[in-house]
């Protein structure tokens, strides 16, 4: 593997963040410091794990030996890391797929971390890699036209290998900054932070429900669509009533997740501003989000994911540096 200098490399980690997500390059820039660029790696690693999930198709056992291959890359493998990296410069030309044609870069950066941050990154992708490959080994292998998941309780435990996993990974980095007060508190934090994560990866489930549907990816469980006589392609291209219900019902299951994250963020020192940023503005985005997808007539079954207009974004981001109380700015709202 050609060696980098580290700052050409932590450059390239700068400059893809915005490209692989908009949302998360402004919430990171909430950070400081190793803080901000341990959770910055962070995100890209977890990125090319969802890049492995979503971009770079193939059967079961193709799949499965990518996510193996990642995982050998992180502990220090460079034939695994030029493996991922040469298929990837195959694929299309996309900045998810760009991502993983340079994971050298971004290992490169994530070996110069604090030993310990880079335990927490590493523990995080393991629980990652493992679901994504059991989840996406088993969708290649099935009708591609059938649903993702099955029942409610692999909704729950998907939402937790993508995202909750993440919120753990999160606080344990935190926690070497700023210490919980006793074990108590610091057992509250974990136990609240898989909720932070699913939370948004429930609000992206519901709001990307349109494209995610078209392009043959339907996290609407079977069972729920069993309950109405549909099929993934019946919830896109024409309103109906299951569709609605079933919309609600994941929006439900979304509010009452962010309702709960200011729990999380009242745990969090006043004094660590930034961090509680961190968190609450993109809670408060995602439930801006789903009231926005609300207003829109033809949402879910619509052509599109609806867009939260940037101005109400940052009122939203406002409102959590003015307001005292977070959970008054993210409290549940009725779904009826």
């Amino acid at each position: 593997m050609s060696r980098h200098d580290l700052s050409e490399d932590r450059r390239f980690c700068r400059a893809i963040l915005p490209d692989v997500s908009r949302t998360f390059a402004l919430s990171i820039q909430m950070l400081a410091g190793s803080f901000r660029e341990s959770v910055a790696i962070a995100y890209l690693l977890c990125r090319t794990a969802d890049t492995l999930e979503d971009s770079m198709p193939g059967s079961g056992d193709q799949i499965r030996g990518r996510f193996v291959t990642l995982l050998r890359a992180l502990d220090g493998d460079d034939d695994s890391t030029r493996v991922l990296a040469t298929e990837a410069s195959a694929a299309r030309r996309a900045s998810d797929v760009e991502l993983v044609t340079n994971l050298p870069r971004v290992l490169a950066v994530y070996r110069s971390l604090d030993d310990r941050d880079r335990d927490a990154v590493r523990e995080c992708l393991g629980t990652m890699c493992e679901g994504m490959s059991r989840y996406s080994g088993r969708a290649a292998e099935r009708d591609p036209d059938g649903p993702y998941l099955d029942r409610e309780d692999e909704l729950h435990d998907y939402c937790w290998v993508v995202a909750g996993c993440v919120g753990v990974m999160l606080t344990r980095l935190f926690g070497r900054r700023s210490p919980a007060r006793s074990a108590a508190e610091e057992a509250r934090r974990y136990e609240l932070a898989p909720v932070v994560g699913e939370a948004l990866q429930l609000t992206n489930i519901l709001l990307d429900w349109p494209t995610d549907v078209r392009r043959g990816r339907c996290y609407v469980p079977a069972a729920w669509l069993s309950e109405h006589g549909l099929r993934p392609a019946d919830l896109v291209g024409a309103d109906h009533p299951g569709t609605r219900e079933l919309a609600g019902r994941l929006e439900h299951l979304a509010r009452s997740a962010l309702g709960r994250v200011p729990e999380y963020v009242a745990l969090l020192p006043r004094r660590s501003m930034r961090y509680r940023l961190f968190v609450l503005c993109p809670a408060l985005w995602a439930l801006r989000s789903i009231d926005h997808a609300r207003r829109d007539p033809e949402f879910p079954w619509g052509p599109r994911r609806p867009r939260l207009p940037r101005a109400e974004l940052w009122q939203a981001a406002l409102g959590a540096l003015w307001s005292g109380d977070s959970s008054v700015v993210l409290r549940p709202a009725s779904t009826a």
